[in-house]
């Protein structure tokens, strides 16, 4: 089973707690990489955490103020792909369309199904194909 690494900024904290209880409710194992926030922290700090963590056998769930934040800093790394979900149904695109490794949320957002976004997230495997090359073109940018 794929281990999340989690990080959030102050902006994103309640969402990330939210989340965490939901991961262990799930049996999903994790790791929080900001167990402390203060006002003046900041996402791109987070974000380098995670994305040194993140491999083949685990994923990212980052979360900052609106997400944005946190996908453009993930996104700067080599290997990653970050994607900002607002529903299950983005949650399982990512993951199916884009191999994506990192579930970016918005702190600001009230997430209705966000056990069903996680567990989407996490159980839903890339269908390679057409998808593949689109991957490819992707790495090739990095």
């Amino acid at each position: 089973m794929k281990k999340f690494y989690v990080a959030s900024d102050h902006a994103g904290r309640k969402v990330k707690l939210k989340a965490l209880k939901l991961l262990e409710e799930l049996k999903i194992p994790f790791e929080d990489l900001s167990p402390v926030n203060t006002d003046t922290d900041d996402y791109p700090d987070f974000a380098k955490q995670v994305t040194k963590k993140v491999s083949g056998n685990s994923y990212g769930l980052l979360v900052c103020g609106t997400g944005i934040g946190m996908s453009i800093a993930a996104n700067k790394v080599k290997g990653v792909r970050a994607a900002l979900v607002m529903d299950a149904k983005d949650a399982k695109l990512a993951r199916e369309h884009n191999n994506s490794n990192i579930l970016v949320l918005s702190g600001w957002k009230n997430y209705k199904d966000l056990k069903k976004i996680l567990k989407d997230f996490h159980t839903t495997n890339f269908l390679k194909g057409r998808h593949s090359r689109r991957v490819n073109k992707i790495k090739d940018l990095e």
